[in-house]
């Protein structure tokens, strides 16, 4: 078995684009990613964060749906289904 990477809090910090602080809160309350304590060192598995980035993930294919999909335009009115025979 192959050692996982590990990454340090700043490198970690920096892939989230997020402050040194708030990975503080998060461990400090739990709700962060799972981190691995080695003495005094905290450190991050490549395994442990691809999965929390997971379970965060929101979207997908419906958006993508929508966006492809023709754009309405004003409000939406009720399909009435008038055939040109009830018209007269």
């Amino acid at each position: 078995m192959s050692d996982p990477e590990l990454l340090t809090p700043t490198e970690y910090a920096r892939l989230r684009r997020c402050s040194l602080r708030t990975l503080d809160r998060e461990r400090a309350t739990g709700l962060g990613c799972r981190y691995v304590r080695l003495g005094s060192r905290i450190l991050y598995r490549q395994a442990d964060i691809e999965e929390y980035l997971a379970e965060h993930l929101h979207g997908g294919h419906a958006i993508a749906l929508v966006r492809n999909a023709p754009r309405q335009r004003g409000r939406l009115q009720k399909n009435l289904n008038i055939s040109a025979t009830d018209a007269s």
